[in-house]
């Protein structure tokens, strides 16, 4: 044989054994973990959960909230502004007789 084929069948042979070696390892199934009920675990999880739900409910009362004292604020800007407007001094006329 020529040694370009030599090469090639070292090269097929060379790829054959490092599938062979990755088949051989394959994947192993994963081991299914079973999680023992304790009553403390699961008693803490549900406090926590319900702290999480107080909390979720306080920040979204708290958003409503922002919401109206921003509504409150806008208005009460625009009632600032009128009245402002109302309190300039109308100019006086242009031309003044002088008294005599």
């Amino acid at each position: 044989m020529n040694s370009s084929a030599l090469q090639s069948i070292r090269s097929i042979m060379g790829a054959l054994l490092a599938c062979f070696a990755l088949t051989a390892c394959g994947v192993t199934p994963a081991t299914k973990v079973e999680h023992k009920s304790d009553p403390e675990v699961s008693g803490r999880v549900q406090s926590l959960q319900k702290q999480i739900q107080e909390r979720d409910k306080r920040i979204e009362e708290q958003d409503k909230r922002i919401h109206d004292l921003e509504s409150q604020l806008d208005a009460l800007k625009l009632i600032d502004e009128d009245r402002e407007n109302q309190r300039k001094p109308l100019r006086p006329p242009t031309t003044v007789e002088p008294v005599q």
